[in-house]
């Protein structure tokens, strides 16, 4: 929000443009100007948006086939979806496109949401490239309903990156949601005339009275503002959204984290926004599913279940060594016949394996001691030598890295879930700076005497 120094300067400001400053760019000042006094209303007068509970995962070059592969799962699973853009400013050029937000609504209160970096995907050769298309082959079909904010046109310019067509697009049911905002308020809120001497009604909210044109559209901010009575943040509308958000694409300092964590707040809110207008004008059905998702927003889920599924060694996970990776034939429906028989020995051996592998994972850290924000110096190695001179049975061990604060927690599946208390307190004050220093003196101790 602004100061009331800062807001007062606004005020002046929108009232004196110089009459040296004409035409459009003119124009231009002044809509800029009057956005950030709505703004800054809009954040004084509503209190910020909350979005329901949400899975947050990322699309580029370090995505893993397992991730995509329980992405098209979810997508398969359910027929409601919202759908957002985000290009970059070009001077004197078209706007580059650079994001695609996809949140995939699994219950009434639940859903994932994915944001597709555009401008850090993997190569077009590369397996991960084919299972992101069959991501979008997935969504944009007969049976899926896309909410979109605006019409699904603002896709044709994605279709440069070759993930799917113009003819792809039109193979879903696009809803306009914008359209349908416009519609329902219109519909709710007629214009209720009153007279000056009039205390008995209240005041008008009719497009009319709000200063809205019969041809003018509804932005997602003030809809949200007027239907939820809530304050999205709409700040960072011009900002640059091909710098890579994912914390773990490249190495960043704490300002840059803190600056894709606001970008990345602002990507994912425009469709949890959306799914809460969607309930109000009860456009999507209220029910629950089969999941239980856990009471905090998780992020970066994509890495977290990938460091946890993919780094066990091979001894841990004997099941794996015959692993091969999964093709985008085997990620197809498998309950129709007619695909089953098409598949072939090697094929059904591959999920086979694919299947087993995911069951041990899951039974290994069925009950497990987390420890949280450890010393990245420490390797699997050195952990599970110093887990068993602690003498506690373990079957896997793997860390995992929150993209928000970018601590490293450990992940340790237990043997024998009756003694977990104990072996907790044994080991839950390990793994921190200065237990890594003394363990780094005590093997160049150990080293010295041994050449001595």
């Amino acid at each position: 929000m602004l100061s009331q120094r800062e807001y007062e300067d606004l005020l002046w400001k929108i009232n004196h443009i110089p009459s040296t400053i004409t035409g459009k760019k003119r124009h231009n000042l002044r809509t800029t100007f009057k956005k950030k006094l709505h703004e800054h209303e809009l954040a004084t007068k509503y209190p910020p948006f909350e979005p329901l509970k949400f899975e947050q995962y990322f699309i580029n070059f370090r995505t893993t086939d397992s991730t995509l592969i329980h992405l098209i799962d979810q997508i398969k699973s359910t027929s409601v979806f919202t759908l957002d853009t985000e290009s970059i400013l070009i001077p004197y050029r078209p706007n580059a496109p650079a994001l695609i937000q996809v949140q995939i609504i699994l219950s009434e209160s639940f859903s994932s949401v994915v944001l597709i970096e555009m401008c850090h995907l993997p190569r077009a050769h590369e397996h991960t490239f084919t299972l992101v298309k069959q991501f979008f082959q997935t969504l944009f079909n007969t049976d899926k309903n896309i909410f979109i904010w605006g019409a699904i046109s603002e896709l044709h310019n994605f279709c440069s990156y070759n993930l799917f067509t113009y003819e792809q697009l039109y193979l879903c049911n696009p809803i306009n949601l914008q359209n349908e905002f416009k519609d329902h308020w219109n519909e709710q809120h007629p214009h209720q005339p009153t007279t000056s001497t009039s205390t008995n009604y209240p005041e008008c909210i009719c497009e009319e009275c709000l200063g809205l044109q019969k041809t003018n559209t509804w932005s997602l901010q003030n809809a949200v503002a007027f239907e939820l009575s809530q304050w999205l943040d709409k700040r960072q509308t011009t900002s640059n959204f091909d710098i890579g958000l994912d914390p773990t694409l490249y190495h960043f300092n704490s300002a840059e984290t803190e600056h894709r964590q606001s970008l990345i707040r602002y990507a994912v809110y425009d469709c949890l926004s959306m799914q809460q207008i969607m309930l109000k004008l009860k456009l999507i059905e209220r029910q629950e599913s089969n999941i239980n998702p856990s009471n905090e927003i998780i992020t970066a889920t994509v890495n977290d279940l990938t460091n946890i599924a993919c780094d066990d060694d091979q001894h841990d996970l004997q099941a794996t060594n015959n692993f091969e990776p999964i093709s985008p034939a085997d990620i197809q429906d498998a309950s129709t016949p007619r695909q089953q028989q098409t598949l072939t020995k090697a094929e059904r051996h591959r999920i086979h394996n694919r299947t087993c592998t995911l069951k041990q994972r899951k039974r290994y850290y069925k009950t497990e001691i987390i420890i949280s924000n450890i010393d990245r110096r420490f390797t699997i190695k050195n952990i599970k030598e110093i887990i068993k001179s602690y003498g506690v049975p373990f079957s896997a061990v793997n860390f995992s890295t929150s993209s928000a604060t970018r601590k490293r927690s450990i992940h340790i599946g237990m043997r024998n879930s009756s003694q977990i208390n104990d072996y907790q307190h044994r080991i839950d004050h390990l793994f921190t700076t200065s237990h890594y220093n003394r363990f780094i003196n005590d093997r160049r101790t150990h080293r010295s005497s041994n050449k001595r």
